[in-house]
């Protein structure tokens, strides 16, 4: 029988994976550095990786930040022949990713990477949006901080703030400064309107690859924190000041979650040829950081059950049906919303 291995099954998300998937009737393993992990591996590291996996294994990667990570795991997959499903949102990783391309082709295997809010969900809203050939999509996100507060989160933050970050701007990838440019987007209750400053994500990689009429594709980023937007903004002036707050990111973790909020989204406008913007969002009052992992949840049960075809490196749009999506998140009391 094909074994289900969720790697860095310890973490929020990871933990998120396994619940959602034994509520599906499958049983995954726990993978990770941790000697309470069922199986011990590093994901940055080909050896434990080969001693741990074997052909035929479907691993749903959380091991994240993936700004850290090496190609590891996709390189050993290829040569012992089992299937990747990622949550990834970073953009070098996804970049890399792409380019084994037709090595994880010969090998015969699935990779799904960023099977995730980035870029996932982010394909499948443009689908139902009914633009045909959008020419903009922004993303807005405002996580639920007191749940996924983490220091390898922060430290993705951080490391965007008054720094350059690529964009797709003006149809192809250009280097901006991140965090700033405010963007306000009018997400509904019960979470309201956000205030969000410029990031990096894997969006802009991979929806130009699958839209090539798209010219911009940016995304924002709201703590949802009292007072962080603030600092950061600040931050981004002073770089003393940034590196002063890198080097107290557990601290500012620990706060985030005390008095972070529960509720969070993830808004997007897609933009059509004439002008004309749609709007939609995701979002709950208690459940969204199911939102993340709710694409690798869906494909990792379609390759468990054998109702995933594809084979090969599986870009975002492919990886899970909207509709299915649609009927996940409501089921996990998380709204879909198209904003007049």
């Amino acid at each position: 029988m094909k074994r289900v291995i969720v790697l860095g099954g310890q973490g929020l998300f990871g933990r998120t994976v396994v619940e959602q998937l034994k509520l599906l009737g499958i049983s995954a393993l726990v993978a990770g550095r941790h000697q309470t992990a069922d199986i011990q591996l590093n994901a940055n590291d080909a050896a434990s990786l080969r001693k741990g996996l074997a052909a035929g294994d479907l691993v749903v990667d959380t091991a994240g930040p993936f700004q850290c990570r090496s190609l590891a795991l996709v390189q050993t997959a290829t040569e012992v022949g089992f299937d990747v499903v990622d949550i990834n949102d970073n953009l070098h990783y996804a970049e890399q990713v792409l380019t084994l391309g037709k090595q994880i082709a010969a090998a015969g295997i699935r990779v799904l990477s960023s099977a995730s809010s980035v870029s996932a969900l982010a394909s499948a809203v443009v689908l139902q949006s009914g633009v045909s050939n959008p020419v903009r999509v922004t993303a807005f996100l405002a996580p639920a901080s007191r749940h996924t507060a983490n220091p390898g989160s922060a430290i993705s933050l951080i490391e965007s703030v008054g720094c350059p970050v690529r964009t797709f701007h003006d149809g192809k990838l250009q280097t901006q400064r991140g965090w700033t440019e405010p963007h306000r987007f009018p997400m509904p209750g019960p979470l309201g309107p956000i205030f969000g400053r410029l990031f990096e994500s894997a969006d802009a990689i991979y929806l130009p690859r699958i839209w090539p009429s798209l010219r911009e594709v940016q995304m924002y980023v709201d703590t949802n924190t009292v007072g962080v937007n603030t600092l950061l903004l600040v931050a981004a002036r002073f770089p003393r000041f940034r590196r002063w707050i890198e080097r107290r990111i557990s601290l500012a973790t620990r706060i985030s979650k005390l008095i972070g909020s529960k509720v969070g989204g993830i808004g997007y406008e897609i933009e059509s040829p004439a002008g004309e913007i749609v709007r939609m969002a995701a979002l709950s009052a208690e459940n969204s950081f199911v939102i993340a992992v709710a694409p690798a949840v869906l494909a990792a049960q379609a390759i468990f059950t054998g109702g995933f075809n594809s084979t090969g490196l599986v870009l975002p749009h492919l990886q899970v049906e909207a509709a299915q999506l649609w009927e996940f998140l409501k089921s996990q009391e998380i709204d879909i919303v198209r904003i007049a």
